[in-house]
């Protein structure tokens, strides 16, 4: 007798049923998917004991003939291809024909269909993947699709899955996600025959974005576009187009699970494009922080290939780089346009209710839009005086920068001034409470300019300013970071790169794709002023370094960009390096919390920070200064409720 032999059907069905269905959310994930490549733009979800007991996915599509509904449960019918061709440019959801044998054969199966052109329906019901019956019956044009009993005769599977909440939060989250990129497509889900969210058709995606995203994210949301509308990112490559919200780097979450994205529509998990997204965050947000936002990348359909995995999660595109790059940049120019609304993009959030939702209760709430309001900027229709004060901790009082006309680019900085590397503030440390400038009760505090003052120092740690309608709270030592860094940077691409040798080289041991790595961009080190050398074997020696690095950290900081090049195939990562080192230096040299400032000091430390090209952030992504509008200073009083 033979040891090799051909497995049932059904057996097989169950097989491929363990890689396509995992749990519930799966059976969920892939009869939505069915529904829209079906054309339809309202579809039901309904789900009893957190899908085990009952899954049924509703929708108003073309339908399916008595024919076709009974084809399409066999292993490998599809109609999404035809040819090895069509295999290489996927224009649907679903293409594999194993998701609906697969279900059917680990469940109490039923389909209803039915087409236009038919007055009757199909119904096609199945027990564990056997056909038990074909009937005629009446229906709606569409498809209902009722799974039933989930794996009832596998209980290996079914001991393994989690409690109601669990599955019914992942459910819920998942379908989010398909409405996120697929604003135009109506959503319902129906939890234990109670509706508990609902997403209306003909959305847009920043109307979508803000229902899935909740509440505390909807009013600082920002629309990401490329190329632009000004024609900017345009030269990539061909087709590719980028649209997509992205919330205020002040809105951050601990995981990933707020990140969603989607390439021609299709729901995916990309590494790079995550890498990519906080690349274009970076100096924003700060580390071991995850951003907010839905990114839609749309290209040729030849350019992607999603015959990956069964659950067509992973993807791969044939040309990653311009991919990449393109959405580094759209995000980085979206929040950079969104900074010319300082005191928006600054505003403190005052929370409408103590404590914040769960992911899943988040997803099983009814999302309401809070009301937009609209504030004037800091600097709008303000005319610029020039500043008169002499300034006794810089070497020269900060330029005057202009900003009454609106421009499309951030701030340009001032010509660079010489701001004291150490803390300007040393001497002021030692002086005497009488031996320090104070103002007297009846001289006002000085402006910075019209409508703008500076009111005072708090806990020696903030300092205070009033704009009108506005507080705003500065951190002192967040600001200087942010001043000293960009003069820094300015410096160090102004002037030639100057190394030192080190007196004992440094010898680094890698791994063979570290080492294959580090010798490809050992060009690129030689421009930062490190100077790498084969040592045989996967060793290389480190034998000089830039000035402004401190040679103890020299060699860590090389395995980390090697580390970082190998994950993100090797982009923007030399600047990422430098700014890094240059960072932690600003860091080092700033004027601390806990030190006291005068008015005059205050002042230009003002001044300076608005005239950087990024005065919102510190260089670790820290927020520099909040701002209290009128409203929110009324709530935290309770005058208004």
């Amino acid at each position: 007798m033979s040891r090799i032999r051909i497995l049932p059907d059904i057996l097989s069905n169950q097989i491929a049923a363990g890689e396509v269905v995992q749990r519930p959310v799966s059976v969920v994930k892939e009869l939505v998917e069915n529904a829209m490549d079906a054309g339809a733009d309202r579809i039901i979800v309904e789900i009893e004991n957190g899908g085990k007991n009952l899954i049924r996915v509703s929708d108003n599509g073309c339908g399916l003939s008595r024919d076709e509904a009974v084809l399409a449960l066999e292993r490998y019918a599809t109609s999404k291809i035809y040819t090895k061709d069509d295999l290489f440019s996927i224009s649907t959801f679903g293409f594999r024909g194993e998701a609906l044998p697969s279900i059917a054969s680990v469940s109490k199966f039923t389909l209803v269909s039915r087409t236009a052109d038919n007055a009757t329906g199909t119904r096609v019901d199945m027990d564990g993947g056997k056909l038990s019956g074909v009937t005629d019956t009446g229906a709606p044009v569409g498809t209902m699709v009722e799974v039933k009993r989930l794996f009832f005769n596998t209980p290996a599977r079914r001991k393994f899955l989690k409690s109601e909440n669990t599955e019914s939060g992942h459910i819920a989250d998942a379908l989010a996600g398909l409405a996120m990129g697929n604003p135009g497509v109506g959503f319902r889900l129906v939890v234990n025959q109670r509706s508990v969210k609902s997403y209306p058709p003909d959305q847009t995606l920043l109307q979508r974005a803000q229902m899935v995203l909740g509440k505390d994210v909807s009013g600082q949301l920002y629309e990401i576009q490329w190329p632009q509308a000004d024609g900017d990112g345009e030269g990539g490559l061909s087709g590719l187009s980028i649209r997509g919200v992205c919330a205020n780097p002040g809105v951050t979450r601990s995981t990933a699970n707020r990140i969603y994205l989607f390439v021609n529509q299709r729901l995916v998990y990309d590494r790079g494009l995550i890498s990519a997204m906080f690349q274009g965050f970076r100096g924003r947000i700060m580390k071991g922080r995850y951003p907010v936002g839905a990114v839609c990348v749309a290209l040729p359909c030849d350019q992607v290939d999603v015959n990956v995995h069964p659950t067509k999660r992973e993807i791969k595109f044939i040309a990653p780089g311009p991919v990449y790059h393109a959405l580094a940049v759209a995000v980085a120019s979206t929040l950079s346009r969104s900074q010319d609304d300082k005191l928006a993009y600054a505003r403190a959030v005052i929370p409408e209710k103590k404590g914040i939702p769960t992911p899943v209760q988040a997803a099983l709430k009814s999302a309401s839009l809070p009301e937009k309001r609209v504030t004037s900027d800091l600097f709008e229709n303000v005319s610029v005086p020039k500043p008169k004060p002499e300034y006794t901790s810089f070497d020269s009082p900060p330029e005057s920068f202009e900003a009454a006309e609106p421009r499309e680019k951030s701030w340009t900085p001032v010509p660079e001034r010489k701001l004291s590397i150490q803390p300007p503030l040393s001497d002021h440390e030692n002086q005497t409470p009488d031996q320090r400038e104070t103002v007297p009760p009846s001289e006002p505090v000085l402006e910075i300019r019209s409508g703008v003052r500076v009111v005072g120092q708090v806990l020696n740690i903030y300092i205070v300013v009033e704009n009108e309608n506005h507080l705003i709270l500065v951190d002192q030592h967040a600001a200087h970071e942010r001043i000293v860094f960009e003069q820094l940077l300015k410096r160090y691409k102004q002037m030639d790169v100057q190394s030192q040798s080190l007196a004992v080289p440094e010898v680094l041991e890698l791994s063979h794709k570290e080492a294959v790595v580090l010798e490809s961009i050992t060009n690129e080190l030689a421009d930062l002023g490190i100077r790498v050398e084969p040592f045989g074997g996967t060793s290389f020696v480190i034998k000089a370094v830039p000035v402004l690095v401190e040679e103890k950290n020299v060699g860590s900081m090389v395995v980390e960009m090697v580390e970082k090049i190998s994950h993100a195939n090797g982009t923007g990562l030399k600047d990422d390096w430098l700014e890094d080192a240059l960072a932690t230096m600003a860091c080092h040299r700033s004027v601390r919390g806990g030190q006291s400032m005068s008015v005059k000091e205050m002042t230009a430390l003002v001044e300076q920070l608005f005239a950087c090209e990024n005065p919102m952030h510190c260089p670790h992504g820290r927020p520099v200064f909040v701002s209290f509008d009128a409203r929110s200073l009324e709530k935290l009083f309770k005058r208004l409720v």
